[in-house]
């Protein structure tokens, strides 16, 4: 009987590995590894749940029509058909991938971005291409300079995942006008309710300067919602419809879309989470800096302290969770130096900075 084996490419992938959880931590755990919003969701959307959870027998709309006109209304998006939804940002990484790339076929991303753009290149048989980064941050030249005729997508998340760090959108404008017609440049804005509204509105609006951009979001982030996974996307309507015909029937639950609904529209709740954050991004930056643990400004909502080498940074890691405080390593990402620590309560934010300057003044 020949044994039964998956395709080559899916054996070279690694699967993704998040933040996790604390196993065996006894009492209250401090949760700072997973950029999870410290208010928890919206309390508008916590009601529509409630209001909608006898119904969960029920599909949704397939169509979602009601989440994606309130998504565009929220946002200042004209054609609502040109949104998009998913379960989660990683679904719209994967579909844009399943459509636009494949074995013989490059996507680029930076050196220290989010790992889901390799994971799901390799899966789909393309080869992940690593463009270098200076200072953490993404280079306009190098990216360029890494676009071959094999290359399909371009993924850049701004600010990105983990380092926080972002191009400023003129930057953005040159590489997707510098583009060549075959490449999909994809702008993942995960983290771009914590630059603010107005930036918010410059990258949708890359979207309708040339037909080669598409803009990702998600609701896990500022919104609270990461369990219920929900993201969005806005993009050309070509691609828009591509995506339509390959993405699953009912992708996103019932309770997602009521929650989505009632949270992208509570302004007051969504400006209270970039306040704190912006508040206590920039405390934690000047605290970790102060006790010697060099740590470039933020853009989004957490912070990455460099401790000099792996070996410390690890041993601060294991400080860290015997007092039941759980950050990220980010040696996966190419920086085993480094721990990246989401901001949270103003409490856990307090535990956080004490426990790590006791850390730095005994070693």
């Amino acid at each position: 009987m020949t044994e039964i084996k998956p395709l080559p490419h899916i054996l070279q992938t690694k699967p993704y590995v998040p933040g996790g959880k604390l196993a065996g931590a006894q009492g209250h755990v401090i949760m700072l590894a997973s950029n999870e919003n410290p208010f928890g969701p919206s309390p508008k959307a916590i009601e529509a749940m409630k209001a909608v959870a006898a119904d969960v027998h029920v599909y949704p709309d397939p169509e979602y029509r009601a989440l994606r006109e309130t998504i565009a209304a929220a946002t200042g998006i004209a054609d609502s058909a040109r949104v998009v939804v998913s379960a989660g940002s990683d679904e719209i990484i994967h579909l844009l991938t399943q459509a636009y790339a494949g074995p013989g076929d490059e996507i680029l991303f930076t050196e220290h971005a989010f790992s889901m753009y390799r994971v799901s290149a390799l899966s789909h048989g393309a080869e992940p291409v690593t463009v270098p980064e200076t200072e953490l941050t993404a280079g306009v030249n190098a990216i360029l300079g890494a676009v071959s005729p094999r290359t399909k997508i371009l993924f850049l998340a701004n600010p990105n995942n983990p380092t926080g760090t972002m191009l400023p959108v003129d930057a953005l404008k040159q590489i997707q006008d510098s583009l060549p017609p075959h490449v999909l440049f994809v702008v993942d804005g995960a983290y771009a309710e914590y630059v603010g509204p107005e930036y918010e509105a410059r990258i949708r609006d890359l979207v309708d300067r040339r037909a080669n951009t598409v803009m990702m979001r998600t609701f896990s982030k500022i919104h609270g919602l990461a369990a219920l996974r929900l993201g969005w996307g806005y993009m050309p309507e070509a691609i828009a419809q591509t995506y339509q015909r390959i993405r699953g029937p009912f992708n996103v639950n019932g309770l997602a879309v009521a929650a989505g609904m009632a949270s992208i529209q509570d302004v007051e709740f969504l400006s209270r989470s970039r306040e704190h954050n912006s508040d206590w991004r920039a405390r934690m930056t000047d605290a970790l800096n102060a006790v010697g643990l060099a740590t470039p400004p933020s853009h989004a909502n957490f912070v990455l302290p460099d401790f000099g080498t792996a070996e410390r940074a690890a041993a601060a890691n294991e400080y860290l969770k015997a007092r039941n405080i759980l950050v990220r390593a980010v040696g996966g990402y190419g920086l085993p130096s480094r721990l990246r620590i989401t901001v949270g309560s103003a409490e856990d934010n307090q535990a956080v900075l004490s426990a790590l300057s006791d850390f730095t003044a005994s070693r």
